[in-house]
């Protein structure tokens, strides 16, 4: 019996950004997905804080009309202590990315032809056996990545989803490990 709550999947995931207008371009103009919000605040809803910021959110699709996934971002200006171009140097590397389904191989073409033909660099498409992808970034150093699997690459996820725990496990034996732990 699986103890997995019931949800609809992502209503979005937020990042800082430098400059609203030019992420806004980049990802409506040449990306494709519209803003549907834009947020002047002045307070930090969970903790009260007096900020202003901007908050904008980019429609990037979804099932149905009803639960549609929203990629949103805060540009927080005036704030030398958060300089965005430090942030990025320091803490958001090529690791760090936002990863966005598509329903086929061929969508993810046409997605890579319009991404080049506005201009953007794109990596792959990368074959990683449980899904294909091509990433890129945005203007705010953001890496970003559109995925799409066949059945192939679905059977593949399959079998990673049956040996999750499994793997999960060996790793966390192989870290408490300490002589192997720190050989490494």
């Amino acid at each position: 019996m699986s103890d997995q709550m019931s949800v609809l999947g992502l209503h979005h995931s937020a990042y800082r950004c430098r400059d609203s207008e030019e992420t806004r371009a980049f990802y409506e103009d040449k990306v494709g997905f519209p803003m549907v919000m834009a947020l002047e605040l002045d307070q930090l809803a969970t903790t009260g804080q007096d900020i202003r910021y901007m908050h904008t959110f980019f429609d990037i699709g979804g099932h149905d009309a009803d639960h549609p996934n929203y990629l949103a971002f805060f540009e927080v200006p005036d704030r030398a202590e958060d300089d965005p171009d430090e942030l990025f140097k320091r803490r958001w590397g090529m690791d760090l990315h936002f990863a966005i389904r598509v329903p086929d191989h061929e969508r993810l073409h046409q997605i890579r032809n319009r991404l080049v033909a506005n201009g953007i660099a794109v990596e792959g498409p990368v074959a990683h056996g449980m899904v294909t992808s091509i990433y890129f970034h945005d203007p705010n150093g953001y890496r970003m990545e559109f995925a799409a699997e066949d059945a192939a690459e679905k059977a593949e996820m399959a079998e990673h989803k049956r040996s999750a725990h499994e793997n999960l496990s060996a790793w966390n034996r192989w870290k408490s490990d300490k002589t192997r732990y720190k050989s490494a």
